[in-house]
């Protein structure tokens, strides 16, 4: 008991240890992740930083071209260079004052350093200058009655400031280059103490608490092991045992075993008044002082009808000797069997003055033909299961290699067709009438080949049973059946189910339903099929209806017709039976066919 204990304290400390080791490990991750994340989030607004600084070097060219091809252009031809100018002004005005102040939409902070901000004042002369001739320009170019020499000015308003900006811009970039280096070493540094952090903690873990908890796993696994050595010796024994003990139950039932001979178990009165018990009698029903007092009043309380007893009663006082098997429960309350032979004594004159019990008793052997009943119903109902466990893992087979290929289908052969659509859509280049008819056909040939891989895909798995549930598959294959037979299929949902189904069930009754339907197309001549969906408390009611010309259902059961594999109704029933179901078929000749699913639902 204190080695128990002991073992068990050490087992709570060894668990406590673990997850005190899972927790550092975990926190130095986490604390890992912020770290570089909030680095990395740093250097894409750096990276971001660079490339619009360096963007608003191009855009002061532009401006700058843009001004002075407006001052060699007439006035009827300046429209275009305008308004490159005020787009382009806009943008520069915008990524001036985001790089300085901070804009989400460009994805800018903002946070410069003091270099760099100094470094802006140095230049915000020149960029006022600029915009102020920009705009000085814009207005001038776009009044009707503009001088060239207003014109001329604002142009060179403009260019004599664009050096000192370029340069100063220059000086920016590079600035926000080289502070962009110096994070990435800092977190580069920041990465390697981390790794050794993290490494040295693994150490110690491993030296401390892993390997001594290794040890100790591999201690109780060899205990473990060898008490399972001895568990599976020991289950052996009692199999042994057991398969002895049904074999001799089984011996005992097939084997004749002599009845004892026949002997007086009581005598009575001819109304059936106990007046003798055999010891025998005595102690297989196990009386005391509370015997019996009439052999017909004690067999009703039995448990016998009336209406056999006043029969026996009346056959034995015309003088007929009554036999039969009787089921009694003594008064310990254990069953007993006895042969009983009831015989009328006459008298001289020919009237019954005694009733004599003549009995063996056959408990013995009933007994064992009813152990061997149950061993059979055992057995029997073992291999059911077998078979359903079978059955079951052969389903969910199926179902997955319908996924695959479907997936395959559509993430394959699907993208493929997909994209040779388009290349054909994009060839344009054809003039002859005949070439153009063919590659138009060839178009209208893809189109139906992806429409057909689409069902195809759809009916091997329908993406939308994972993500929707049974009622909207069920309409939507309603809808697709309808399109590609000749026969409408509707689909009504009565009582607005929409509750979702464990996956292997809403599998199984879409199959269901795809087999009865294809099987309503392919058969029955029907003008319209219908599903239909219902439910209460307690059940979910599904029918598949056609008004076809119906069959008949006894003969070809009697036949055995619904019993091998490849059968509509035998894959229905094995569908239903594994989802727990209840199927009925409701046909007859020219009276169409309705197939009834009642599933159990959780409540």
């Amino acid at each position: 008991m204190e080695k128990s204990d002991f073992g068990a304290k050490k087992f709570e400390r060894l668990g406590l240890r673990y997850i005190l080791a899972l927790s550092a490990i975990a926190t130095t991750i986490i604390i890992s992740q912020i770290i570089l994340q909030f680095n990395i989030s740093q250097q894409e607004d750096d990276s971001i930083e660079v490339n619009l600084s360096g963007r608003q070097r191009m855009l002061s060219q532009r401006i700058s071209k843009a001004a002075v091809l407006i001052g060699k252009l007439q006035p009827d031809e300046r429209a275009p260079y305008l308004a490159e100018l005020k787009l382009s002004l806009l943008e520069w005005e915008q990524a001036h004052a985001g790089l300085q102040n901070g804009d989400p939409t460009l994805g800018v902070s903002g946070n410069n350093s003091p270099l760099v901000s100094s470094m802006f004042k140095e230049i915000a002369p020149y960029f006022s200058e600029i915009v102020l001739g920009s705009r000085s320009l814009i207005s001038i170019a776009e009044a009707e009655d503009t001088t060239e020499e207003a014109l001329v000015l604002a142009i060179d308003r403009i260019l004599a400031h664009e050096s000192q900006f370029l340069a100063g811009m220059d000086r920016i970039v590079f600035q926000y280059d080289k502070e962009a280096q110096i994070k990435i070493n800092r977190l580069r540094r920041i990465e390697i103490g981390l790794l050794a952090f993290a490494l040295f903690l693994i150490f110690l873990e491993v030296r401390f608490i892993f390997i001594p908890s290794a040890k100790m796993v591999k201690k109780n696994t060899q205990y473990l092991q060898n008490e399972e050595i001895k568990a599976k010796k020991m289950a052996l024994e009692i199999s042994a045992l057991y398969e002895s003990l049904e074999q001799s139950f089984q011996n005992l039932a097939e084997i004749e075993i002599e009845l004892g001979e026949f002997t007086v178990f009581a005598k009575c009165s001819p109304n059936g008044t106990f007046h003798y018990f055999s010891d025998k009698f005595m102690e297989i029903m196990a009386f005391g002082k509370d015997s019996p007092v009439n052999i017909f009043d004690w067999l009703g309380g039995q448990g016998y009808e009336s209406t056999f007893l006043g029969q026996i009663h009346m056959n034995v006082q015309k003088g007929q000797t009554w036999k039969g098997d009787l089921k009694l429960t003594n008064n310990e309350g254990d069953f007993v069997w006895i042969k009983l032979h009831l015989i009328p004594i006459l008298d001289v004159n020919r009237q019954v003055h005694e009733l004599m019990l003549v009995s063996v008793d056959e408990s013995e052997i009933m007994e064992a033909q009813y152990r061997s009943q149950e061993l059979h119903e055992e057995r029997m109902e073992k291999k059911l299961k077998e078979q359903q466990f079978r059955s079951a893992l052969i389903l969910e087979g199926q179902e997955e290699e319908r996924r695959r290929i479907s997936r395959d289908m559509h993430d394959g052969i699907g993208q493929y067709l997909t994209a040779l659509k388009y290349n054909l859509e994009g060839i344009s280049a054809v003039k002859a009438k005949s070439e153009k008819d063919r590659l138009e056909n060839a178009k209208k040939l893809l189109q139906d080949i992806i429409k057909e891989v689409r069902r195809i895909s759809f009916n091997l798995t329908p993406v939308a049973l994972s993500d929707y549930g049974i009622v909207s598959v069920l309409k939507k294959f309603g809808e697709e059946m309808s399109k590609i037979s000749k026969i409408p299929v509707y689909f009504e949902n009565i009582t607005g189910f929409h509750a979702r189904l464990e996956a292997k069930i809403e599998n199984n009754l879409y199959r269901i339903v795809q087999e009865a339907v294809n099987n309503a197309i392919k058969y029955s001549e029907a003008k319209e099929i219908k599903i239909l969906l219902s439910h209460n408390d307690q059940f979910l009611h599904l029918e598949i209806r056609d008004d076809g010309v119906g069959f008949d259902y006894e003969a070809l059961d009697r036949q055995g017709y619904f019993t091998a594999t490849g059968h509509g109704i035998f894959n229905i029933k094995e569908r239903v039976n594994f989802i727990q179901g209840v199927v009925q078929v409701d046909t007859a000749p020219g009276q169409g066919t309705a197939i009834k699913i009642d599933l159990p639902l959780d409540t």
